[in-house]
């Protein structure tokens, strides 16, 4: 999920930037004359078999993010693009409960830089959902009616489960089938705010759970110095280990008989992933499926956590804004890996945005 920009370059905008409405939308999708309000595009369709044109836009803790994608059949789809900006939206959510202006400033200047990309593209619907910062900030619906307003974008609240069933179709859309014939998967995405999990066995429904540990809001609870001071790591880590052993026990253990394999998705572990491969540019392909082992983890973690941010940011397959909260993301994979108890675990760059659009896909 993580990773530069990718596709054709965005195309001169359209003569009518705001496409008609398509039937069938659901209920607060329009705008425009009589409104008060901008136009609005086209949003969350369900049940238009003919819309072949598709996108994708998810507000992160730490990124916003946008697939634009092409429908080739029932629940099927081809990217187009792939956009991303790293905005921080979740920016001191932890210290005061509030998404603060800077951070919202940011985030609507860049999403207003992807719909210029859907008018591009021409796109013909699309979803736009939110995850931890706007569900849990106390101003979060503002937020989202003040992006209704200045730019005719409706945007989903998602629920910790929700959030974490769309990730996990997202996941399974990329995923080797052979993994499926294991007694028990769990899926994890670690995010900015917080990081959702998915026991996936044989013939049984899914069970989700999620547990309010992001790597963003980590590294601003716990400040680590530049370059990071060894009290401080060893005392995240002990924080780390102590939520995500009750976690286990509490969320996972009663339902397994044996540990479970690991499949991790979103920008922590994709990074990892990138920086074990040295990759100069990111390849999502080369990410799906790669196997990263808790030894290399553990050598990353170390290599991270010795660096200033400023090194860390210059290490081939590191996006750079990135760096500052890498130390986390590195000692939370870490962590899952020895909780689990697994020597290894399974990457995909395929989770939320992906799921998203294997719906919209139908």
């Amino acid at each position: 999920m993580g990773g530069r920009s990718q596709g054709r370059p965005p195309l001169p905008l359209p003569p009518n930037p705001h496409p008609q409405p398509l039937k069938g939308g659901w209920e607060g999708c329009r705008g425009g004359r009589g409104t008060g309000r901008p136009p609005a595009l086209p949003c969350m369709i369900w049940h238009s078999m003919t819309s072949k044109r598709l996108a994708a836009i998810d507000l992160g803790s730490l990124t916003v993010r946008l697939a634009v994608a092409e429908r080739t059949g029932a629940g099927r789809f081809r990217i187009l693009a792939h956009h991303r900006e790293i905005t921080a939206l979740g920016e001191g959510l932890a210290q005061t409960g509030f998404l603060t202006p800077p951070a919202m400033a940011r985030t609507t200047q860049a999403l207003q830089g992807f719909l210029e990309v859907l008018r591009s593209w021409r796109v013909e619907t699309y979803r736009a959902v939110a995850t931890h910062a706007v569900r849990n900030s106390g101003n979060g619906r503002e937020f989202l009616n003040r992006l209704r307003e200045s730019l005719g974008l409706t945007v989903e609240v998602l629920s910790p489960e929700a959030e974490a069933r769309l990730s996990l179709k997202g996941v399974l859309s990329a995923l080797a089938p052979e993994y499926l014939a294991l007694p028990a998967l769990a899926v994890f995405d670690v995010g900015g705010g917080s990081s959702e999990f998915a026991l996936v066995r044989p013939d049984r429904e899914p069970e989700f759970a999620s547990l309010p540990l992001g790597v963003l809001t980590l590294s601003q609870a716990r400040p680590l110095g530049d370059p990071p001071q060894p009290p401080a790591v060893a005392a995240m880590k002990q924080a780390i280990e102590r939520q995500l052993r009750e976690f286990y026990q509490q969320n996972c253990q009663p339902h397994l008989t044996a540990p479970p394999w690991l499949v991790g998705t979103a920008g922590a572990v994709t990074t990892l992933a990138a920086l074990s491969l040295e990759m100069t540019s990111y390849d999502p392909g080369r990410v799906n499926n790669y196997i990263l082992t808790r030894k290399k983890v553990e050598e990353l973690t170390t290599r991270l956590a010795g660096l200033t941010e400023a090194a860390r940011a210059a290490l081939p397959g590191l996006e750079p804004a990135k760096a500052g909260v890498m130390v986390a993301g590195a000692l939370i994979i870490q962590t899952i890996l020895a909780v689990f108890r697994q020597d290894s675990l399974v990457v995909i760059d395929a989770g939320l945005l992906e799921g998203v659009l294997t719906e919209m896909a139908v």
